[in-house]
């Protein structure tokens, strides 16, 4: 499984880019964000997630999953993320950010 995650706005307005690939993810790492990945129910979510409220200082988050037989983005505004998406967003956030320290 591959997942492309970008973070974009905020107030500071710093991206973040990152793709993870559980091939080469050690074992508990891999198995978390495959735990995850699926308890967002990732696949079942609809291509964009807006909030109805404006807010220019939050964050938007594109995620794109792949794997041999299917591929989904979800593109998503940070006050839209459902509970269930969440840790997904979590994980994803930390894991690139400890790549770039």
């Amino acid at each position: 499984m591959r997942v492309l995650f970008e973070r974009s706005g905020g107030l500071a307005g710093i991206r973040l880019v990152a793709a993870f690939d559980s091939a080469a993810l050690p074992t508990g790492p891999a198995d978390e964000l495959r735990r995850l990945v699926d308890g967002a129910g990732f696949f079942d979510l609809p291509p964009l997630l807006a909030s109805r409220r404006r807010g220019f200082d939050r964050f938007r988050y594109k995620v794109t999953v792949e794997t041999p037989e299917r591929r989904h983005t979800v593109e998503l505004d940070e006050s839209a993320a459902p509970d269930s998406f969440r840790p997904l967003l979590d994980w994803l956030t930390a894991a690139t950010l400890r790549r770039k320290s």
